[in-house]
């Protein structure tokens, strides 16, 4: 943590009360926020102006048929993903004349505010970074990882959408148009395994109110089979077959925006936790000046973080389309 501090006038300690009560409740207040997203990403931490992951191809091994016959050489792919993190900040204006836990204390209103803000910011983030570009290359940059928003397909370089009118037990698009459904649920487990990937970690799938009660009003939700669900009884859904759900109110209804463009669609993001990278910058900078312009006694609070998120691997990312 980086910290700076103004001239404080003739009020000794001032600003070291400022900084005491504010990193005494930090994390705290963040524990109180919206962080939608917290331990649902792979973490890292990020110093400097970019960062690179290196990843290995898969290594497939074949039976020894002869002997003494040579070694087989396999070719490695490398994949080279770069992350940069994007600054941001905020100020408040304060007036020492107002008593000082106003806006020290944790739990008041100028703290609470700019903590939210930052937990705000990191759920903007990560929402923003499930179908953004992802650098790559041997420098940041020299090449780009794409999502690829077609229909579903296990290839390597196949698509990586559920359409909104996908058809019953299946990934094409034809059939009829809906919301999210127990269907769509069941086709996103098996296109994760179907890319083998690993089903019985932890599945997220972030959706709004209006997916939840989607699937609160399917009928296969309030049958006898899935009864213990309780869906109607407690008005809400948690879980479901090894899902959990995350409400993120930075989900809204686009515009053309599914695959066919030519419906509007709200798009769910699917990801398994080593599918997602949340990374903020290891000094976040926290700093109280005096502005003289402004007299004797108004001080200037002021915080600013480095953060990014991206996707780290086009097969651990899905999308969803609803209606």
């Amino acid at each position: 943590m980086t910290t700076y501090y103004g001239n404080t006038n003739n009020t000794p300690g001032y600003v070291q009360a400022f900084y005491n009560a504010y990193t005494s409740g930090y994390e705290h207040v963040l524990q109180e926020g919206e962080d939608v997203y917290q331990n649902k990403t792979r973490i890292d931490s990020i110093q400097g102006e970019n960062k690179a992951y290196d990843f290995l191809g898969t290594i497939d091994l074949v039976q020894k048929v002869e002997r003494f016959a040579d070694v087989p050489i396999q070719d490695m792919t490398h994949n080279r993903r770069w992350i940069a993190p994007a600054w941001y900040w905020q100020g408040l204006m304060v007036d020492k004349e107002d008593e000082i836990m106003e806006h020290t204390d944790p739990t008041g209103d100028y703290i609470m505010s700019l903590a939210k803000g930052v937990v705000r910011k990191k759920n903007d983030v990560v929402h923003g970074g499930f179908f953004a570009d992802v650098k790559g290359g041997k420098n940041p940059g020299d090449d780009t990882y794409s999502f690829n928003n077609a229909v579903f397909s296990s290839a390597s370089q196949g698509g990586r959408t559920i359409p909104h009118d996908c058809v019953e037990e299946g990934f094409a698009a034809g059939g009829t148009s809906s919301g999210l459904t127990l269907n769509k649920l069941q086709m996103a487990t098996r296109a994760l395994g179907e890319l083998k990937v690993n089903l019985n970690g932890p599945r997220y799938i972030a959706v709004t109110h209006k997916h939840l009660n989607d699937l609160i009003f399917d009928p296969k939700c309030q049958s006898i089979d899935t009864s213990p669900l309780k869906a109607l009884a407690v008005g809400g859904i948690g879980t479901w077959g090894g899902w959990t759900f995350v409400v993120d109110y930075n989900i809204t209804l686009g515009s053309s925006n599914d695959i066919d463009e030519d419906t509007n669609v709200y798009e769910l993001p699917v990801w398994v936790p080593e599918g997602m990278l949340f990374a903020q910058h290891r000094a976040p900078i926290f700093g109280v000046d005096r502005i003289v312009r402004k007299g004797p006694s108004v001080y200037q609070v002021m915080a600013m973080v480095g953060m990014v998120a991206a996707r780290m691997d086009e097969d651990r990312v899905l999308k969803i389309e609803a209606i």
